[in-house]
């Protein structure tokens, strides 16, 4: 007899931090369906990396046109752009859960999943009250997810290929290696350490009581204008153990290296959703986005602004409170092992 057959699709585009904390769930609806599932995906280009090697996606596409002539049992649409959710609307599909036009062409979601988008751009409350409700809310991204998709809370995970992964080691050594990724791309400045206590953090991880030692390594994380300069504060270092590798031209160099490293202190960015996808222990720092939202899996802590405009999602939010010295005081309680002395230095 064949086995029947359930036929789901996921419709993911970005951000690409995004794509990685939603693909967890590939392996929970794996789990949940066996062999009985196909999985099919429609991202970005950019965001393919990411999902080629995910063993639970059979289809991946990046247009609408790959999906036709198929029937999906249920599609989830996660992504809220007009065009994005025309095409959904045009897919053969006996139920749809997210983003959905109504009968006058406006965009919209479904009730099963308002936990999320009630928070969202497409909010049917109005940005005001989504932005109070993403203040207060208490649930993480996980959470939320897994009632959305009806499957037990996911693992985190991430898959590339050896061969980078073998680079990255080569690249790094046996040494202990700290990675710091400061920046968020560029989009959002707030998100950003600021320059005088990246500076700041970057000398006390490198200084006499440093964990990181003679053969490790200090790993100055980001990509294009931020990879210049993290370049700039090297210099300024002037530490041969201080690294500012080139990741700008494979997202999976670069979650490749993060996977290698022994601590990361990172803004809310791709980098830190790579890190948690690979159980990388972590400081991430919040300031416009929200720190509630973000699954730890019970390997890395939070710094959070304490400014009246926390989770404002503004640009241009207070980021003045995420200093070196909150940094290093919560590392040195998350790893008293490695940071410890660092901090009483």
């Amino acid at each position: 007899m064949t086995t029947p057959r359930i036929h789901l699709l996921i419709i993911k585009h970005g951000a690409l931090g995004d794509v990685v904390r939603t693909s967890y769930f590939a392996g929970a609806l794996r789990q949940r369906f066996g062999a009985a599932l196909r999985l099919s995906w429609i991202t970005a280009p950019a965001a393919l990396p990411l999902l080629r090697f995910n063993p639970h996606i059979d289809d991946l596409w990046t247009r609408f046109d790959e999906a036709g002539g198929l029937r999906f049992d249920r599609v989830y649409s996660l992504d809220d752009e007009q065009d994005v959710v025309e095409a959904v609307m045009r897919l053969d599909a006996a139920a749809i859960t997210g983003a959905v036009l109504d009968a006058d062409g406006r965009r919209g979601y479904t009730d099963d999943a308002a936990e999320w988008f009630d928070m969202g751009l497409l909010s049917r409350f109005g940005k005001q009250r989504a932005d109070a409700m993403k203040l207060t809310n208490t649930a993480s991204h996980g959470r939320i997810f897994s009632r959305l998709f009806d499957v037990p809370a996911p693992l985190p995970e991430l898959f590339g290929p050896p061969r980078l992964q073998a680079e990255a080691a080569a690249l790094l050594g046996g040494g202990r290696n700290i990675g710091i990724n400061p920046c968020a791309g560029g989009r959002w400045p707030s998100k950003e350490l600021l320059p005088d206590e990246l500076h700041t953090l970057a000398r006390a991880l490198l200084g006499p009581a440093s964990p990181i030692g003679a053969d490790g390594h200090l790993v100055l994380l980001g990509a294009a204008g931020d990879r210049l300069r993290n370049l700039a504060l090297a210099e300024r270092l002037a530490d041969p153990r201080v690294l500012v590798p080139d990741t700008d031209d494979s997202v999976l160099r670069l979650a490749a290296l993060i996977g290698r490293l022994d601590y990361l202190v990172s803004s809310d960015s791709l980098a830190l959703h790579l890190g948690i996808a690979q159980r990388v222990p972590f400081l991430a720092f919040f300031a416009p986005t929200s720190a509630v939202e973000i699954d730890d899996f019970a390997v890395g802590v939070k710094v959070v602004s304490t400014a009246a405009d926390y989770c404002s999602y503004r640009k241009d939010a207070d980021n003045r409170s995420i200093t070196a010295a909150r940094i290093l005081a919560t590392m040195a309680g998350h790893r008293p092992d490695l940071f410890a002395p660092l901090h009483t230095a």
